[in-house]
């Protein structure tokens, strides 16, 4: 599962432009990393009314990709962005990577946030009043409960290296779409017993994310 961290702020603080600076620092010392961005926007700016994929969009097909020559992007009517299905989408569509920068989510408790604060704009600052922000980026002396640090990106990407948990084998189990808790023995004898099996199909050498999928169907008849 990747660890994910969030970026709030007021409008116009700056978090679009800080985030992508930080990201690519990330990215320079080899980590795997995803973005994220929440939006309230009913629609993705991504394409031209009449173009095949808003066609096939119209519909009312519950996702619909693109997979281009350089690019490509997946479209899907989101649930409501509560804690269970922001971890479920980001485990979904983010396991192989080390880190998945957000930006927006604010109500989310579980998320770990970054506030991008500045001064001289008549609004107070987020962490009295939003969960979970554990630094603020801000050129101003704040009296804040977490670490304040300057605009730096890369002062940023250390403080964000830091948070990073240490991997270790996970396993996690979903039945329709729904995490089910598993035991350190079940989890680690599930793990052990699908690792066994790969071993002896041809061209599996050592899998980092094994992803197992079983469809069960009730005899209509």
């Amino acid at each position: 599962m990747p660890f994910a961290i969030g970026f709030v702020g007021h409008h116009n603080s700056g978090k679009t432009t800080l985030i992508v600076e930080v990201a690519k620092i990330l990215l320079e010392e080899g980590l795997r990393l995803g973005l994220l961005k929440s939006s309230k926007e009913e629609k993705p700016h991504l394409e031209r009314p009449h173009a095949d994929t808003s066609l096939f969009w119209q519909t009312g097909a519950s996702k619909v990709a693109f997979w281009g020559q350089k690019e490509g992007f997946l479209r899907f009517f989101v649930p409501e962005k509560e804690d269970f299905s922001f971890w479920y989408f980001v485990n979904r569509f983010f396991p192989e990577e080390d880190l998945v920068l957000c930006e927006g989510f604010k109500s989310l408790k579980s998320l770990p946030k970054i506030e991008v604060w500045r001064e001289g704009r008549g609004e107070k600052p987020l962490f009295h009043t939003i969960p979970g922000i554990i630094a603020v980026v801000s050129t101003s002396s704040l009296k804040a409960p977490c670490p304040v640090l300057p605009p730096d990106p890369k002062r940023i990407a250390v403080f964000i290296k830091n948070k990073i948990p240490a991997k270790k084998t996970q396993t996690s189990l979903l039945i329709d779409g729904k995490p089910v808790g598993l035991t350190r023995f079940v989890s680690r004898a599930l793990a052990e017993s699908i690792k066994g099996f790969l071993k002896s199909l041809r061209g599996v050498k050592n899998p980092r994310v094994i992803e197992l999928r079983v469809e069960t169907r009730e005899d209509q008849s």
